[in-house]
């Protein structure tokens, strides 16, 4: 009897625990990404192939949700594309500001030559991508 018992108990404990972990309580993060026009950018020195050249780009932020998250840098021969992403978190929180931000691009390319950077600046009143566009010539 007490061993029927025990394997009801076990039994009734498992399935508790089943219930328990399918529960849907933890807290979703809302995160929005989105594409911020690059302003301007700063570039104090140029090295020669195989080490880092630092890049340094501004942006603006609309919120004080808004944090830079990743850049979208896209490689077509010696020519570079580059979009600054940012992230917020959608909780209702944000305080309405306008900041301007910074953020180093690090640069290291294989072999010395002329490189094109395209950098994107939103669009135009044609609804067209612009860009800031400079030309960095790497040494040996």
């Amino acid at each position: 009897m007490k061993m029927k018992n025990l394997k009801w108990l076990v039994g009734l404990f498992l399935i508790g625990i089943c219930m328990v972990s399918c529960l849907d309580d933890e807290p979703v993060m809302n995160v929005t990404y989105q594409y911020r026009p690059i302003d301007s950018i700063q570039i104090d020195s140029i090295y020669p192939a195989r080490q880092v050249t630092e890049i340094k780009t501004f942006f603006t932020t609309t919120n004080g949700c808004q944090q830079f998250f990743d850049y979208d840098y896209t490689i077509l021969g010696n020519e570079r594309t580059v979009s600054v992403i940012t992230s917020e978190i959608q909780d209702g929180g944000c305080t309405e500001i306008t900041e301007s931000k910074s953020f180093v691009l690090k640069f290291n390319p294989a072999s010395s030559g002329t490189y094109t950077f395209r950098f994107w600046n939103g669009k135009d009143a044609d609804g067209q991508d612009t860009f800031i566009i400079r030309e960095i010539v790497v040494p040996q």
